[in-house]
């Protein structure tokens, strides 16, 4: 099944998320790119929810009781890990948080919004990495929230700005960073399809 979930999934991704225009794209890095990922185009498609929940789960460290990540980046990956988690082939069951860049400024003015209580071991998600900004915020505010951080999981790796390594540095010892797919996965799934 694996198999099948990846291959799907890279379609997927090439079909709807990946675009090429020479000297056309500029990233929140500020950097301009010929390529361009926006993972959520896939993401949002029905089809794309099964394998890439049960893909991620096949990845999760078994002592993982909670998936999320800063939103709106992982929440569709986080989802579909939960929703993967229930069913009946599956051994455990599985929470899922969102965290938001900023408190909320009513209610409980909470950052970290979901079934994830401080102690518990998580895995931090996000959807595409360039300068891993975003996830490295994430792994702050799981910190600041208690969360104990065990794995870091990322869709897509651009390749670029060094972004895996900085998240493992702010990720520290010990805690995986993995990546599902790479720039170059995606970009010859592409040029497949372009033939």
């Amino acid at each position: 099944m694996a198999t099948d979930d990846r291959r799907t999934l890279l379609r997927l991704l090439a079909k709807h998320a990946y675009a090429y225009k020479p000297g056309g794209f500029t990233l929140v890095s500020g950097k301009v790119s010929d390529e361009y990922l926006d993972c959520k185009m896939a993401l949002c498609r029905g089809e794309a929810l099964p394998p890439l929940g049960r893909l991620f789960l096949a990845a999760l460290d078994p002592r993982v009781v909670a998936v999320g990540g800063l939103t709106m980046g992982a929440d569709p990956i986080a989802t579909s890990i939960a929703h993967a988690s229930a069913a009946p082939e599956s051994s455990r069951v599985l929470s899922w948080f969102s965290v938001r860049k900023d408190a909320k400024e009513h209610g409980r003015k909470k950052t970290i919004e979901g079934a994830a209580v401080a102690g518990a071991p998580v895995a931090v998600l996000d959807d595409v990495v360039t300068t891993g900004g975003s996830t490295i915020q994430a792994i702050e505010k799981c910190r600041e929230g208690g969360l104990a951080i065990v794995q870091v999981l990322v869709l897509v790796d651009r390749e670029e700005e060094g972004g895996i390594r900085r998240i493992e540095e702010a990720a520290g010892p010990g805690i995986p960073v993995v990546a599902m797919f790479k720039r170059s996965d995606v970009r010859r799934e592409w040029d497949a399809q372009q033939r």
